[in-house]
């Protein structure tokens, strides 16, 4: 027997389980409470069952007068179970008195007249509650609902026009005109839209109206033109008003208009119209940058599906325009936009347009304190401004004051511009027959006084010499030059003091004053000789160059020889021993002078004879020995160098032959700088080698010792 078995079916038995625990919850749970069915068996029972239940809804408003869902169980109790229409009214009307404002309420109220087809009692409620409460839009929705379905038409009207006159939002006049398009009144229709853009003007209550014209209206034979006027009343309008021209709805309103001519195939129009809000400058003014984004935008697709290639020019036109107007507009020192932008102005010939951006442009002084490149950006501007008025605009007195103007701005102790000088004196010239030279030489003496504050202005002094030298005005010319020479001095001491004496000497070369010339070169000299005026630079060897040069030219050699002595005594470089050598052989013998000069011809035939050739190689030994003397290796290197090249080109086998046995040997030494072993290189020349005779005679003694050596050996 299975005793297990046995004794797991007893322990389940007496188990609990959830289901059990369920079940007995359920059956043990409270009964409702059922409240015995009341009979009323007469009248008495009846009264004294309304007062029982009158007494506790009264109980209950007591204690919550604010309770209106209770007034409402109170009043459809009065009816349902009573039939007493005037005391239900009596029971709204008390909480009416409550809380008049209560909207809720008031919508019961109202229904439980209509629920009970009291519509005398319910329009007199109507009427009331939009009276008591006339800026609720519910009540009045609910008013005219009413009449309407009452088909009561003209009283919806009449009710419409009641609450339009408390100005109401927007809904209850779109309310008003579905109204009319529901009953086909499309001229009543219109008639409201006309009054509505005038109490709510808004881009989209235009937009409304025109959908109304173009969808909801029949057609007809005048619907073009009615349509037409509404689009141009809404443009003028926004354009008029201040609070609309911002509207986003206006470029949507030009795409909608121009669609709709496209529509009735009036390409032109369609056309005409962007081109008027695009190149108006007067709407440009009013209209925000998104709003011609967005214009143009449309115009393109437009030029894309209708246009030609002018047209399609145009509209880039305008896209570049309004992309350089917002920039300027968006950084005012742009002045590359700017220059874009009037560049596009002039080309569509609107003068007045023009001169007004020219002057914004200008009225944009650049916060610089050094002449960078936005303040040169700036004076073209001033350039382009001033040449515009002259020859565009033919106004001479315009022009003139622009540039007097131009001078005023530029802070000439910091720096100026030699063009603004430059050009202002070539306009009085082109423009005063009488006295234009005369103003055109005080304007550029203004230049030179106003700008050499710091260092004279070389464009100033070169266009104004340039300028007397094509008058022939060789004295004034002069006084120029002696001038720019005296500022460069007392400027900053670099080459252009320099510069400025030898374009001196290059006037005086030209008109043959040659004993002026060598004047003042012996002036370059002298200046540069001293070393209180340069400080910076030592242009002795530059000057004396030139002065060499223009002994060359004049033939005067002896003169360009003693230069070069004293070159090579100032500044013993080895290009000024390399140059003093070649020159030598650069010049003709006094024999062949002799013979040019006996000669008839122009012109002869220069060669290089023997004389030129020892002459050379004594200034290249003078040269050697000079960087001997001064154990400067590297630079002797370099003379033998040039003097190997010059017999390579000029020399015979044999003085090539002794020149390269000169050549030195380059070899790497070592050597202690501050503790620290480097490498260098060293020149070792054979004819200095030779010259130790010491060393020599030691080293044959040991080579002959060596070979006895040797031969004890053997």
């Amino acid at each position: 027997m299975n005793t297990d078995g046995l004794s797991r079916e007893k322990v389940s038995d007496s188990q609990i389980t959830s289901e059990q625990i369920l079940q007995d919850a359920f059956q043990l749970k409270d009964e409702p409470l059922n409240r015995p069915k009341q009979s009323i068996q007469d009248l008495d029972e009846l009264r004294s069952f309304q007062l029982t239940k009158r007494k506790e809804y009264e109980q209950q408003l007591n204690k919550n007068r604010l309770n209106f869902g209770q007034w409402l169980r109170y009043a459809k109790w009065e009816v349902k179970h009573n039939h007493d229409f005037p005391r239900a009214r009596s029971i709204f009307e008390r909480a009416l008195e409550v809380n008049v404002q209560h909207i809720p309420f008031w919508t019961h109220y109202i229904q439980f007249e209509l629920s009970h087809k009291n519509i005398t009692h319910a329009r007199n409620l109507l009427d009331r509650a939009v009276t008591t409460l006339p800026r609720v839009d519910k009540l009045w929705f609910l008013y005219v609902q009413t009449e309407e379905t009452l088909k009561n038409y003209q009283m919806v009207r009449i009710i419409f026009e009641r609450w339009l006159s408390w100005n109401p939002n927007p809904s209850a006049w779109d309310a008003y005109i579905n109204y009319e398009k529901r009953y086909d009144e499309y001229d009543n229709a219109r008639e409201i839209y006309i009054r509505y853009v005038q109490i709510h003007s808004s881009g989209e209550i235009w937009l409304k109206w025109i959908d109304f014209e173009m969808n909801d209206v029949p057609i007809d034979p005048e619907q073009v033109k009615r349509i037409r006027n509404v689009f141009e009343l809404s443009v003028d309008s926004m354009l008029a008003s201040e609070a609309l021209r911002g509207d986003i709805s206006l470029a949507e309103i030009i795409n909608k208009w121009s669609l709709w001519e496209i529509s009735v195939k009036e390409y032109e129009r369609a056309r005409a119209i962007f081109q008027l809000m695009l190149k108006s400058d007067t709407i440009q003014e009013i209209i925000t940058p998104e709003q011609r984004n967005q214009i143009y935008s449309s115009y393109t697709e437009f030029e894309k599906s209708y246009g030609d290639k002018d047209t399609i020019e145009s509209s880039i036109m305008i896209k570049r325009k309004l992309k350089y107007e917002e920039e300027v507009n968006k950084s005012p020192s742009d002045y590359d936009s700017w220059w874009s932008y009037i560049s596009i102005l002039q080309q569509e010939d609107n003068n007045e347009v023009t001169r007004e951006t020219f002057e914004r442009a200008i009225k944009v002084i650049p916060t610089d304190a050094f002449k960078s490149t936005v303040w040169r950006r700036y004076i073209y501007i001033w350039v382009k401004y001033a040449f515009w008025e002259e020859f565009t605009m033919g106004s001479i007195e315009n022009g003139r004051n622009i540039w007097n103007k131009a001078l005023k701005v530029i802070p000439h102790k910091r720096f100026t511009f030699a063009k603004i000088w430059i050009s202002f004196a070539q306009f009085e010239i082109r423009n005063d027959p009488e006295n234009g030279l005369a103003s055109a030489r005080k304007i550029l003496g203004r230049s030179i006084g106003q700008s050499s504050t710091v260092k004279p202005k070389r464009k100033l002094f070169k266009f104004y010499i340039e300028l007397e030298q094509k008058l022939g005005e060789w004295d004034r010319v002069r006084k120029l030059y002696e001038k720019w020479l005296e500022l460069s001095l007392v400027g900053e001491n670099n080459l252009s003091t320099i510069n400025s004496l030898l374009t001196y000497i290059d006037f005086e070369k030209n008109i043959q004053e040659h004993q002026r010339c060598i004047s003042l070169f012996e002036l370059g000299v002298r200046l540069a000789e001293d070393d209180k005026i340069f400080t910076k630079v030592n242009p002795l060897e530059y000057m004396l160059m030139q002065f060499i040069n223009y002994y060359k030219e004049e033939m005067r050699y002896a003169e360009a020889r003693s230069l070069y002595r004293k070159l090579v005594e100032r500044v013993s470089t080895p290009k000024v021993w390399i140059s003093f050598a070649l020159f030598e052989s650069s010049i003709p013998t006094d024999s062949q002078l002799k013979a040019f000069e006996e000669s008839t011809e122009e012109e002869f035939e220069f060669s290089i004879d023997e004389t030129h050739r020892e002459t050379t190689r004594s200034v290249f030994r003078e040269a050697n020995d000079f960087f001997k003397h001064n154990n400067l290796k590297e630079d002797r290197a370099v003379v033998i160098e040039a003097w190997k090249q010059y017999e390579e080109a000029n020399g015979s086998e044999e003085s090539l032959r002794d020149i390269t046995k000169k050549l030195p040997v380059i070899v790497k030494r070592r050597r202690l700088i501050e503790g620290e072993e480097e490498e260098y290189l060293d020149y070792i020349f054979p004819e200095d080698e030779e010259a130790k005779p010491s060393k020599i005679s030691g080293l044959n003694a040991f080579l002959a010792n060596a070979q006895k050596w040797m031969a004890n050996q053997n």
